[in-house]
């Protein structure tokens, strides 16, 4: 035990050296999560113009009908209405400053007081086909809000609706407890690169391989402090989204250890290996780094993977994060405890324990062999 207390001291001198370097699962995941916010945290409200050429008054009902259909998610409207005259609310649209345009035509409260079926022209930019499958959602929801307004009967459909989770949330937020697992698993990896490399230019490493003794106890520090400081950074990250989004595990942070933890104790073995093999450490470190995003975007970092089973390719099931990154979900976003957690759990274990012994058989091969 003094051996390996001695061992424990060496391996987090190194990391007090280079601090910066050992912040490397969190430094490079809040730049990813500012990204991200840009790209998804504005306002979800499409910009439209409406040109009203109704005669009557239906026209201007349907116009103030915009601002009463809101969305649950935020509770801002489908549609912004920015007040325009024809002749800009085109240009605007061409140039795009706005996403559509409904045009309401001179006869529009003429035929619903005469019981016909009144006509709407709307123009939309549909580049993108979840957008443009919003506008066809969120005009239904407007002219379905018109009918009961005006008094009319509406379609011949009652709506009732039910959520399963305790709140709404929206793409930053799902995206954001994905950055959190990355921020586990860059730290994690980060981590063992720096204490393999020192070991490796202080020439400690052609030590231990003349060491008659098992050299488990050897590699034991170096997981166990790459672990710890991986979790070290996930949480850091927590705390950071709390503050800046709200959301937080609670009693269920310990859950969250645990999930997280299984996962960079695959991810500390990965680095192990490679930090070996890579005759550069940045080479190294950069090969595992890229690995890691990777399995980020495929492996269920931007939308839940339950939800979306069929579209992950295979490779991303060979790694526990896809597993993984649910789970936390359920328990930072909502506070739930996840149905499938023992199972997860089970997989995780499974993944950990064939990452160690792979890992730590080939690492002790590697340093029975230098030269």
């Amino acid at each position: 035990m003094k051996r390996l207390w001695i061992l424990f001291k060496t391996e987090f001198n190194v990391w007090k050296h280079d601090p910066i370097t050992a912040l490397g699962g969190v430094i490079p995941c809040i730049f990813i999560l500012i990204a991200f916010v840009l790209l998804f945290g504005g306002r979800l409200s499409f910009k439209i113009a409406v040109i009203n050429n109704d005669q009557g008054e239906f026209g201007q009902v349907l116009v103030d009908t915009f601002e009463e259909v809101i969305s649950p998610l935020d509770q801002a409207p489908y549609y912004a209405v920015k007040k325009m005259d024809e002749i800009q609310a085109w240009q605007a649209f061409e140039e795009y400053r706005i996403d559509g345009v409904w045009v309401i035509p001179e006869d529009f409260s003429q035929r619903i007081e005469a019981g016909n079926h009144p006509e709407i022209d709307m123009y939309f930019m549909n580049y993108n086909d979840d957008r443009a499958k919003n506008h066809r959602i969120y005009s239904a929801e407007v002219l379905w809000q018109f009918y009961k307004n005006i008094g009319q009967p509406g379609p011949p459909l009652a709506m009732s609706e039910e959520y399963p989770l305790p709140e709404m949330v929206d793409w930053v937020s799902i995206i954001s407890v994905g950055i959190v697992l990355l921020s586990v698993t860059l730290g994690s990896i980060f981590n063992m690169f720096i204490l393999t490399y020192k070991a490796q230019t202080g020439k400690i490493t052609l030590e231990f391989g003349l060491s008659p003794r098992s050299l488990g106890w050897v590699l034991l520090p170096k997981t166990v402090l790459a672990l710890l400081f991986g979790l070290v950074t996930g949480t850091i990250f927590l705390i950071i989204i709390q503050i800046w989004l709200g959301f937080w595990p609670g009693g269920y942070l310990w859950a969250v250890w645990v999930i997280a933890g299984l996962t960079a104790i695959f991810w500390t073995q990965v680095a192990l290996v490679f930090g070996l093999v890579a005759r550069n450490y940045m080479a190294g470190a950069i090969g595992s780094v890229l690995g890691a995003m990777i399995i980020f975007f495929i492996g269920g970092g931007l939308s839940m993977v339950r939800a979306h089973k069929d579209a992950v390719t295979w490779i991303a099931w060979l790694f526990p994060n896809t597993y993984a990154v649910d789970p936390i979900r359920d328990l930072v976003l909502f506070n739930t405890w996840p149905l499938d957690f023992w199972q997860v759990l089970i997989t995780l274990i499974a993944f950990a324990s064939v990452a160690i012994l792979i890992g730590s058989t080939f690492s002790i091969h590697k340093l029975r062999h230098l030269r």
